[in-house]
């Protein structure tokens, strides 16, 4: 293997080691939501019961969102690698 075959290998793996911990951010973002909205249906008002689940939805975009642009940046830096490692020839 040609050492730009390496670098571009490298960045695809790390590309992916992105995009699964961005999976995995959302699952547990919406796992945490849930959790949420069940502990929120238990003894609340149907008003408190809104709020709560707007709230819990609110926090699961966040955190959704701080993985799309962590997601992002990976790729990013991950293309930046591979760019250099071409331009080296």
């Amino acid at each position: 293997m040609t050492s730009d075959t390496v670098e571009a290998a490298k960045a695809d793996v790390k590309k992916g080691i992105a995009d699964a911990g961005k999976a995995g951010a959302y699952a547990k973002a919406d796992a945490n939501a849930d959790v949420e909205k069940i502990k929120a249906s238990f003894g609340k008002s149907d008003v408190e019961k809104k709020v709560a689940y707007a709230t819990a939805d609110i926090k699961a975009d966040v955190k959704k969102a701080n993985a799309d642009a962590e997601d992002k940046v990976a790729h990013a830096k991950a293309d930046l690698e591979k760019a250099k490692s071409g331009l080296k020839k």
